[in-house]
């Protein structure tokens, strides 16, 4: 019997939190089982409670899940060390882990079992990373997975030195076009916000944190007067929490823009494709953002999207095929207003094509196949003919 090449997969709060970072953890787990139906993962995450791994994930034979313990950082990455160090013995064939704290766990455990250590990147954990064990441990892994260009210019910058960095493949965002399609304006959001069928609606989701001001959501509220002037009807829909929502919430009220702009707070997950589908434009003009995983969203919901162009908004909107890059510090009104217009390429006024554009390109499907390309090219102990296989 031809045995089972085995995966070691380090997760940061995969199942604990909601968040893109999450996302992309439970997504990459899934785009690696599919892509390798034939291995045995082995997922070693960080969780605050057992009973929040998934219960079908937990019955499946060919996946090991393990939760550590949350609380304090030095805590729970000394659990992963320890963690990481036992599953070395079990002789993986590849160690891949999904954000950069997870490099010094990563590293240990390849070193241990000799494979090769994979990481990926996102973005805003990657800039500025100070000096110490996890640069350093990021210096020495075989591969890094960045999921744009942007990020991955970003590690190029932070790792140069004497030592020549980590080879480098862009493994882009992914997202589910079953869930995030397109369809009608949910009639219970409408009532909701007080909107008519035909109300113009401009939408944006973050984190409304001081730390991701560089998202530029200020600008989309500074611009609603001279918008309004042109499109009277026009609302301003601002999803997501944080401790820079009161600042926000002082801007509209200093612009008499009360009516106008709204800030629920944070969005329910069950309701974000509808969110998608409620807007005119979805708009966020950041000037530092890893990827974006809401443009897809917006996308596959068949929504045009506004992005900034200094950063990875520009894999998502390939260069501006599926959406309108601009610059985020010159006036937002004259694209907003034209997007408003339907004044663009054709396809980003085609929900069904927009929709299927993006799913070819960022469909989970499409991440699957990418990864499973960089498998079959960079990790030779995955093939069990492989003459260096030799996995118990």
């Amino acid at each position: 019997m031809t045995p089972r090449p085995r995966i070691l997969l380090l997760l940061p709060e995969a199942w604990g939190h909601d968040g893109g970072v999450q996302a992309y953890g439970r997504g990459l787990l899934q785009s690696l089982r599919q892509a390798r139906p034939e291995a045995a993962i082995e997922v070693i995450t960080v969780l605050d409670r057992q009973d929040q791994l998934p219960m079908a994930l937990l019955q499946d034979p060919t996946l090991q899940l393990q939760g550590l313990g949350g609380g304090p950082r030095w805590r729970w990455e000394s659990r992963l060390l320890r963690a990481a160090q036992a599953a070395a013995a079990r002789r993986p064939g590849l160690v891949l882990a999904a954000h950069v704290h997870l490099a010094p766990a990563a590293l240990l455990a390849a070193r241990r079992a000799g494979v090769e250590a994979w990481l990926t990147a996102h973005g805003k954990e990657v800039w500025g990373l100070p000096r110490g064990l996890r640069r350093w441990s990021l210096r020495r892994v075989d591969r890094l997975l960045p999921v744009s260009r942007y990020t991955a210019s970003q590690l190029q910058s932070l790792l140069r030195g004497r030592r020549s960095p980590p080879a480098c493949s862009v493994l882009p965002n992914a997202f589910d076009p079953s869930r995030f399609h397109p369809g009608p304006r949910p009639p219970a959001l409408l009532r909701r916000y007080g909107l008519g069928p035909q109300t113009p609606l401009l939408f944006s989701l973050t984190r409304l944190s001081i730390a991701d001001r560089p998202k530029r959501i200020e600008r989309l509220i500074e611009a609603m007067p001279e918008l309004r002037q042109q499109h009277p009807d026009l609302r301003l829909l601002i999803g997501g929490d944080g401790d820079d929502r009161p600042r926000l919430q002082a801007l509209v009220q200093r612009l008499g823009l009360s009516g106008a702009v709204l800030l629920p707070g944070r969005l329910a997950d069950d309701e974000l494709a509808d969110h998608f589908r409620l807007a005119t434009v979805f708009a966020l003009p950041s000037s530092k953002e890893g990827f974006g995983i809401v443009f897809l969203e917006a996308l596959g919901c068949g929504c045009p999207v506004l992005g900034g162009n200094r950063d990875g908004t520009a894999d998502p909107l390939q260069d501006g095929r599926l959406g309108a890059l601009v610059d985020p510090d010159a006036p937002l009104v004259p694209p907003l207003d034209r997007l408003l217009r339907r004044q663009g390429p054709s396809l980003w006024f085609e929900p069904q094509a927009l929709a299927a554009a993006t799913a070819a390109a960022f469909g989970e499907a499409a991440r699957s196949r990418a990864l499973a390309a960089l498998l079959d090219a960079h990790a030779p102990r995955l093939d069990p003919s492989h003459p260096s296989s030799d996995h118990p």
